[in-house]
């Protein structure tokens, strides 16, 4: 089997479809389809059972609602790929995809390979570019590009030494990093191969405050400490775009955000005082630049007005 792709399941039925048509589709045919029941509530389970009764290549399991993290580590015990990818149940993927990063994995000897994504806001569908040319040496660009586990082709042997960590959140940004020491090549494909979609239900989107955001700071400090003295540069960088700017903005969507801001200020004074000379960083947008300005400078009143009035 060249791949085995664990698609994690809790209570998205409006979307299920969607995303297993564009699994069983690919046009890579040496293709196994583990998809992973997480204690849904909702019917999910029947289009699973649709699917898997229709086709011979999909596996479906279920188990108890332990989250992402437990779904895709219970899906890794059953595959047999030479290759891991995941796909969460409520986006979906182009369906050249897995043909197209496997050929990359096999003709460069790759043990990952990195696909870009596109947000898909209802019928709108926006390109995510992501920084791939701000460097060309592979595993730093491989820290600095967002680390979502869908948009990457796995050796199977990573998860001998690595799997994702249960009961938090950013799950994704605490595992893919760590990876970079256990890969001798990564190699990249600037499509958007992967179709994202923004929706008001998932984790992120949540309207009542979930204190599993504060993991945000535990899951960078641990790597910080694990790559800060080889990748200093993109520790920092990881500081300003996934505190600085991404959890500002998140926990400015609710009461006291300003006790939340002003620790992360904080870390940034104490940890990388200079980080507006970090050297991704001055190849940003002027997006990023403005947010992250008025962040450090606890301009919280000015970015909440340009927050509103831009919909982000």
């Amino acid at each position: 089997m060249k791949v085995s792709v664990i698609v994690p399941v809790y209570n998205v039925y409006d979307y299920l479809e969607k995303c297993l048509n564009s699994l069983v589709n690919q046009t890579l045919k040496d293709l196994e389809i583990i998809i992973v029941n997480d204690g849904s509530t909702d019917n999910s389970m029947d289009i699973i059972n649709k699917y898997a009764k229709k086709y011979s290549n999909i596996y479906a399991y279920s188990k108890e609602n332990g989250g992402l993290s437990s779904a895709r580590n219970y899906g890794l015990k059953y595959a047999t790929g030479q290759y891991i990818a995941f796909v969460d149940s409520d986006d979906y993927i182009d369906k050249d995809m897995f043909n197209k990063m496997y050929e990359e994995a096999i003709n460069t000897k790759s043990d990952m390979v990195v696909c870009e994504f596109n947000y898909v806001y209802g019928d709108k569908i926006v390109r995510s570019y992501c920084n791939l040319d701000y460097t060309l040496i592979p595993d730093k660009r491989y820290l600095i590009v967002p680390p979502m586990a869908c948009t990457r082709l796995y050796k199977k042997e990573l998860f001998n030494n690595i799997k994702f960590k249960e009961g938090i959140y950013y799950e994704d940004l605490e595992l893919n990093p760590k990876l970079v020491k256990y890969t001798k090549k990564i190699s990249f494909i600037n499509e958007g191969l992967y179709y994202y979609v923004i929706r008001s239900g998932s984790i992120m989107k949540q309207q009542k405050f979930n204190n599993k955001l504060y993991d945000i700071f535990k899951v960078l400090e641990s790597n910080k400490k694990l790559l800060a003295k080889d990748y200093p540069e993109e520790i920092e960088y990881m500081y300003i775009i996934h505190l600085l700017r991404s959890a500002s903005l998140r926990f400015m969507e609710y009461d006291n955000y300003q006790d939340h801001l002003n620790k992360i200020v904080d870390i940034m004074k104490k940890d990388f005082p200079n980080w507006k000379n970090n050297f991704y960083y001055r190849k940003s947008s002027y997006k990023i630049k403005l947010i992250c300005y008025l962040v450090y400078h606890k301009q919280y009143r000015l970015l909440g007005y340009i927050k509103r009035i831009t919909g982000k």
